[in-house]
């Protein structure tokens, strides 16, 4: 059940790296001189691009250090400091509009293939809708809020949107109050507006632009998203896993290669909390990046406020998570 699954493309894309460094550590910095990060070679950065484009188990994360107002000479609240093998960021901290920290994120972009979404609440995304269209009906004013938010993925040159769904744990608006639930078929609001999204971003609209759901599912929006990323905070094995993808997937609706499971490492740090294996506290994060339910690899692993893991384990920096890239997509040995 939880076998690991290494990808195909990644041993190939690994292939042409090793050519020019014995490891992927040996190109990266993982211990960063603050002024003077180390830069691999243009052959390197072609082999992370490609291992980014395969299909494997992704890292996936918040994080709360993305809107910051300049360039700090700390790397590890930079955009150049993120693991150089972690695929796919939610702008927790807010989309940069300083040029030289936007420049940052943009060539992070462009040399490493690392993607950038914005994430907006539920009740986020309804108070746009009241504000910009508040005399149209409540459909048409979805699809023109789903609209603005594409207009403003495509304005600041980044990935995707995520959209952080929690009706269930105090977050208001329509979403996820419309009139539906799991019992009766979802709520119309919110699959509305995945829909309108999915013009524009998500696996059928053909852009390449992410769509993503985190925290609880939805009914009937299972064609549209890349992946549902769960917070499934606090997990201590992987049964707790198994239970999580069950009710969050919906007993199998959702592939389990769009299943990405998360921790609060604001909360637990980067080791997570107690995650017995074997008789061994291997902490949950190390958990959720071994772990894959019994019907086929998982989509990813990845946290909350990551830059709680960046000084978890000096001098390595953000070590669980690059531990975990690790574990789910294993390097050949030389």
């Amino acid at each position: 059940m939880y076998r690991l699954f290494p990808s195909i493309f990644f041993l190939i894309s690994v292939a042409l790296l090793i050519q020019g460094c014995t490891k992927e550590k040996d190109a990266e910095a993982l211990s960063f001189d603050e002024l003077n990060p180390v830069k691999g070679s243009e052959q390197y950065y072609e082999a992370l691009r490609a291992y980014k484009k395969s299909d494997h188990a992704v890292c996936f994360g918040w994080w709360g250090g993305s809107g910051v107002s300049a360039i700090d000479p700390d790397m590890t609240t930079r955009y150049e400091g993120l693991p150089d093998s972690m695929d796919i960021v939610s702008l927790w901290g807010g989309i940069p509009t300083d040029p030289a920290v936007h420049a940052e994120m943009q060539s992070v972009r462009q040399r490493k293939g690392t993607r950038f979404v914005l994430v907006i609440f539920g009740s986020g995304v309804d108070n746009l809708r009241k504000k910009n269209f508040p005399n149209l009906p409540v459909l048409t004013s979805i699809d023109s809020v789903a609209k603005s938010i594409a207009d403003t993925v495509a304005k600041y040159n980044i990935d995707g949107f995520d959209l952080d769904y929690e009706p269930n744990y105090g977050d208001g608006g329509i979403f996820g109050h419309g009139g539906g639930g799991r019992d009766d078929g979802g709520d119309v609001y919110t699959q509305r507006l995945f829909k309108a999204l999915s013009k524009y971003m998500g696996p059928v609209s053909g852009t390449g632009k992410l769509l993503i759901i985190d925290g609880e599912n939805e009914r009937g929006i299972e064609p549209y998203i890349d992946y549902l990323a769960q917070q499934a905070y606090g997990s201590s094995s992987f049964s707790a896993l198994d239970s999580r993808y069950r009710q969050f997937g919906f007993d199998g609706v959702l592939p389990p290669r769009k299943f990405i499971v998360t921790e609060n490492m604001q909360q637990y740090g980067g080791f997570g909390t107690t995650f017995n294996y074997n008789g061994v506290n291997i902490g949950s994060v190390t958990g959720m990046a071994m772990w894959n339910p019994s019907q086929g690899r998982k989509g990813g692993f990845g946290g909350y406020i990551i830059e709680s893991d960046a000084r978890s384990k000096t001098p390595t920096t953000y070590f669980y998570l690059r531990n975990g890239i690790q574990i789910q997509n294993p390097a050949p040995v030389k």
